[in-house]
């Protein structure tokens, strides 16, 4: 017997099925993947461009970069996979903003700078909320 919303059944009426929001297609997943790697490149680019000549990027601003960075990243990954959400999608975003963090190191000539760190942090914490 399995219990189900409405009650106790056999496992061959109870039909168990995982949710078609976590169930990702191999389609979804190629889509989920060149969206991290297009979105994380351009968004790297226009984040290294705006951070450039700025020295000591860090405090409330980052917190704005970051949120703006994992909002962005939530909505590429709703409307290349169709709403998915779970593990595979989250593991997405944050490779995506990971790879946006690398471009965007590489224009600041490999300096690594904490308010890069933070915007990257709450960027991985916005997916994560979203996502999950």
């Amino acid at each position: 017997m399995v219990q189900t919303p409405v009650g106790a059944r056999c496992r061959t009426c109870a039909r168990i099925t995982k949710s078609p929001i976590y169930t990702v297609s191999g389609g979804s997943l190629a889509a989920a993947i060149g969206v991290a790697l297009v979105g994380g490149v351009a968004m790297g680019l226009v984040w290294g461009f705006a951070t450039r000549n700025v020295i000591g990027l860090g405090g409330l601003f980052s917190f704005f970069v970051g949120a703006g960075l994992g909002w962005a990243f939530t909505r590429m990954m709703d409307m290349a996979t169709r709403r998915k959400r779970g593990p595979v999608i989250l593991g997405c975003a944050i490779a995506g903003l990971v790879i946006a963090w690398l471009v965007q190191l590489s224009m600041v000539n490999g300096q690594i700078l904490v308010g890069g760190l933070i915007a990257l942090g709450v960027g991985i914490y916005w997916c994560y909320q979203q996502l999950r």
